[in-house]
C-alpha cells in the first residue's frame, strides 16, 4: 500500500476563444473602441439634457446658466473625442491593427 498514486495529466487543453480576437493588439482595440464608444454616448446625452435644461429654463438666469455650462461641457468633450478617434485611426493605421473595414488580420470586403 502506498500514499502516492499515479497523476495522469491531460496532453491537450482547449481554451475558449473569442471571434475576431487573436492577439493582444485586437483586445488593446477593443478596449479603446469601447472607452471612446462610450465617451461618445456621454457627449450626446450630456448634448441631450443640456438642450433640455436650455429650454425648461423659460430664460431664468441661474437655470440657463446651467444649461450652457453642461453644453459648453459637452461641446469640449465631443471635440477632445473627435482628436482622440482620429488619433485612434492614425495610430491604429500605423501599427496595423486595422481600421472600420479591417479587424486584426481579418480582411472584411464590404463591396462583395
Amino acid at each position: 500500500m502506498s500514499l502516492v498514486q499515479e497523476v495522469y495529466a491531460q496532453t491537450t487543453v482547449n481554451v475558449p476563444s473569442v471571434p475576431g480576437i487573436e492577439n493582444l493588439g485586437d483586445i488593446f482595440a477593443l478596449v479603446v473602441n469601447i472607452i471612446l464608444g462610450v465617451g461618445w454616448a456621454l457627449v450626446f446625452v450630456m448634448l441631450g439634457l443640456g438642450l433640455v435644461q436650455y429650454i425648461m429654463s423659460k430664460g431664468e438666469a441661474k437655470a440657463t446658466d446651467a444649461a450652457r455650462q453642461w453644453l459648453t461641457a459637452a461641446a469640449i468633450g465631443g471635440i477632445g473625442l473627435f482628436f482622440l478617434t482620429t488619433l485612434r485611426v492614425i495610430l491604429f493605421n500605423l501599427v496595423g491593427l486595422g481600421t472600420n473595414n479591417q479587424i486584426g488580420n481579418n480582411q472584411i470586403d464590404i463591396f462583395n
